[in-house]
């Protein structure tokens, strides 16, 4: 029997259209926590393949919430976690739907945070490439010292981050009131990188577990959709919530970027542009 003393955990999931991917990583919680949390599930499903009614039948205790349609990740997972507030719990877990959990991957976020001498501390899983083993989704540090934009994973020996992708995070609840929940100006890519520097900007200390939380390939396909500008794609480069929409770039740029946040915002674009 589950102690009643355990802390409470609610788990933040988003997802749109891969049924069994979904099913495939939830499948994997109850191994993954190994007793260390009573946990809740919180859902959104944005999608129209069934996922709902899955997960319903196989979690029955999840609280489903059905999307408009074009929440994104980073809208996902902020009506995720205003439905979770009123939920009262100790932490929150940021999950990918698509990101499956090795056996007791939370269990240890948890030990990690607890061996953090700051309480108002974030802890991030890792993922590595199963054919490479190469990090594909962790703790970010500033890679240089010019640009306050440009981010790399951690090596082995660090374990302090600057901020965090957000495929599987242990957020405490003190966190919500503080830093507050995903920005509503995000509607992907950067809520989690836009959280952690808030995060950070706050005092919280970020810390990654370097025991990898799971096997993950990188989402190529997305890499390579917004690795050139040319007159074709340029309205969804620029506009499209899963390319750099220039709206929200200029603002994680004006907000982050420091006295150089123009030259940020130009040279991305400039990067990848190509006269075709």
């Amino acid at each position: 029997m589950v102690s009643t003393h355990l802390p409470k955990l609610v788990v933040l999931v988003t997802c749109f259209n891969r049924k069994d991917v979904t099913l495939e990583a939830l499948r994997a919680l109850p191994a993954a926590i190994n007793n260390s949390f009573k946990s809740q599930l919180v859902l959104v499903d944005d999608g129209t393949d069934g996922t709902s009614e899955a997960v319903r039948n196989e979690h029955p205790e999840a609280i489903l919430v059905k999307g408009s349609g074009s929440l994104f990740w980073n809208g996902g997972m902020r009506l995720a976690w205003q439905t979770a507030l009123a939920l009262s719990p100790d932490f929150f877990l940021w999950l990918n739907d698509d990101t499956t959990l090795r056996p007791s991957a939370i269990a240890d976020l948890l030990k990690e945070y607890r061996h953090a001498s700051n309480p108002r501390t974030i802890v991030v899983g890792r993922t590595i490439d199963p054919h490479t083993r190469a990090v594909s989704y962790g703790g970010l540090v500033r890679s240089r010292i010019v640009s306050r934009l440009n981010f790399r994973f951690l090596t082995e020996q660090e374990t302090e981050c600057h901020t965090m992708n957000g495929n599987c995070v242990l957020i405490p609840a003190i966190a919500a009131k503080e830093v507050g929940i995903n920005s509503e100006n995000y509607r992907h890519a950067f809520g989690d990188i836009d959280y952690g520097l808030r995060a950070r900007r706050l005092g919280y200390g970020i810390i990654e577990l370097k025991q990898p939380v799971a096997q993950q390939e990188p989402n190529q396909k997305f890499e390579a959709s917004i690795g050139s500008l040319t007159l074709s794609n340029w309205r969804f480069i620029t506009t499209n919530a899963k390319g750099i929409p220039w709206r929200e770039w200029y603002r994680f740029c004006y907000e982050f970027g420091g006295p150089l946040w123009p030259l940020n915002f130009a040279v991305r674009y400039l990067k990848i542009l190509r006269l075709r």
